[in-house]
């Protein structure tokens, strides 16, 4: 099987939102969701999703966790970034809190929505967005430790 590619080139502004929450079981984990800003997906996103194997949130099951060899996710800082083996495909800031619970869990929910979210949504409009559960698909991203090359 062939290593997917994961590309940010698109011709829609992507943005990113992450936050801590319960999950189902009542544990603090930390959440990043990936989004078309302005318009809706020019087949970028669904390229990812489909690259990455993510589930929608509308069919049962549980969400599933993406191989290491594929994407995992880097703490540097106050920053998490997603890796591939070619690199850092996208990096966002997050907190304190946020990176507890990721080490705490031993992972982050990825969330990759294909319809637009303004860039500056608040908890509210984040909470509505991802309530239309066919247009967000979710996977496990296990932490790793990245080690650069100098």
């Amino acid at each position: 099987m062939s290593e997917p590619t994961l590309t940010t080139a698109s011709t829609v502004d992507i943005g990113m939102t992450a936050w801590s929450a319960l999950n189902p079981f009542g544990e603090p984990t930390a959440f990043v969701l990936v989004h078309p800003i302005s318009a809706h997906d020019d087949g970028t996103f669904a390229d990812t999703i489909a690259a990455l194997g993510l589930r929608r949130l509308d069919v049962d099951g549980e969400i599933l966790p993406i191989g290491t060899d594929v994407l995992y996710a880097s703490l540097r800082a106050m920053r998490v970034e997603l890796c591939t083996p070619a690199g850092v495909w996208l990096s966002h800031d997050v907190t304190d809190d946020w990176t507890a619970n990721a080490v705490g869990r031993r992972y982050i929910v990825l969330a990759i929505g294909t319809a637009p979210l303004a860039a500056d949504a608040d908890a509210g409009a984040v909470a509505a967005y991802l309530a239309d559960r066919a247009s967000v698909h979710t996977a496990l991203v296990r932490i790793r430790v990245r080690f650069d090359e100098t």
